[in-house]
């Protein structure tokens, strides 16, 4: 029997040490019966080989917990079967919502599919993606952004840099990693772009800097006076911002402005939406948005019945064959054609 592999053997644990339900299942170990725990971490080893980013190991490890909170913290690979799977299905469905649900298993599938093509898992287990009721998502309004972006007329820096980092995710749509990761280096301020050197898929990209935004990054690193190898935005430190310290910046600021949405990813959806619906090409944005697939792109996109209605005359083929006697300008305010009355020119 081979031996399995031990905390003490590990640089660190995989997974924090827990009091876990222990399943009370007989089966035979044979020679490669392993632990989850210990398949888990020979998975997350292969992939640092790879070169996967530390965001994705670490889903790979959460996800894993709460697999673990129902199939059991000693969960042995011979354990791991089609019935252990669906069972876990049916004990999120009443637990989560299934987008969380979606997400939960397809982070232990790589896990598993992996431990199963490498012998440790003898059943070939099938994941099934549960339907989602998809929803229009909400994006920051016209309103709103009125008045995040007003700048701040006080001496508070607080504030001042709030408005800075919230005017450069709104113009660009990047990650919040993809902004906390940006140096003073990285702002190409001769050719207008900035260089996004840490991405999610590890994949640099450039995009470009439009004029307003040009001239708040310009101002604001003259006001940070660091050297190009420091963070454009940093803590009192000097370090890299840490996700929830940028959340509470942004937190903060929204809600002294009486806005209470103050998600640092909505930004990225705002930015998506306005820039369909001012006619972006989808390929442009794409490439912008660092989006590997077309879907994955719509999918940041609040659709809004309106965007057609704005649109259908000037694509519709109809419209090349018929004069333009009405005005829709007034439609959605509720003043719909008159119709003429006889006598009437």
């Amino acid at each position: 029997m081979t031996k399995e592999p031990t905390n003490e053997s590990m640089d660190e644990p995989i997974l924090p040490e827990m009091k876990r339900r222990k399943r009370n299942i007989n089966s035979a170990h044979g020679a490669d019966n392993i632990s989850y725990q210990s398949l888990l971490r020979l998975y997350i080893n292969e992939c640092r080989l790879k070169g996967l980013s530390d965001t994705t190991i670490d889903g790979y490890k959460y996800a894993s917990i709460y697999f673990l909170d129902y199939a059991g913290y000693n969960l042995m690979c011979s354990e791991v079967t089609q019935d252990l799977i669906n069972g876990y299905y049916l004990h999120l469905q009443q637990l989560v919502k299934p987008t969380t649900l979606n997400s939960y298993v397809f982070k232990i599938s790589p896990v598993i599919l992996w431990g199963h093509a490498k012998g440790y898992i003898a059943d070939k287990i099938e994941f099934t993606h549960v339907k989602e009721q998809k929803e229009i998502k909400e994006i920051y309004t016209e309103e709103e952004l009125k008045i995040l972006l007003k700048r701040p007329d006080n001496n508070d820096f607080c504030d001042y840099r709030a408005w800075v980092i919230i005017n450069t995710l709104l113009a660009t749509g990047i990650r919040a990693g993809e902004l906390r990761a940006l140096r003073i280096k990285d702002v190409d301020f001769d050719n207008a772009v900035l260089n996004l050197n840490h991405t999610k898929n590890r994949k640099a990209r450039i995009i470009p800097i439009p004029t307003s935004l040009y001239n708040i990054l310009h101002e604001w690193v003259q006001v940070r006076n660091a050297t190009p190898d420091d963070y454009l935005f940093c803590n009192v430190f000097g370090e890299e911002l840490q996700r929830t310290t940028l959340q509470g910046i942004v937190r903060k600021y929204s809600l002294k402005r009486g806005i209470h949405k103050y998600g640092l990813h909505l930004y990225r959806h705002t930015f998506i939406t306005l820039s369909v619906r001012k006619g972006m090409s989808p390929i442009m944005l794409k490439r912008i948005t660092g989006h590997q697939s077309m879907k994955m792109l719509e999918n940041y996109y609040a659709f809004n019945p309106t965007d057609l209605v704005n649109i259908v005359d000037e694509y519709n083929p109809l419209e090349d064959f018929k004069p333009k006697t009405r005005k829709y300008n007034n439609y959605n305010k509720g003043a719909h054609p008159k119709k003429k009355k006889d006598g009437d020119k």
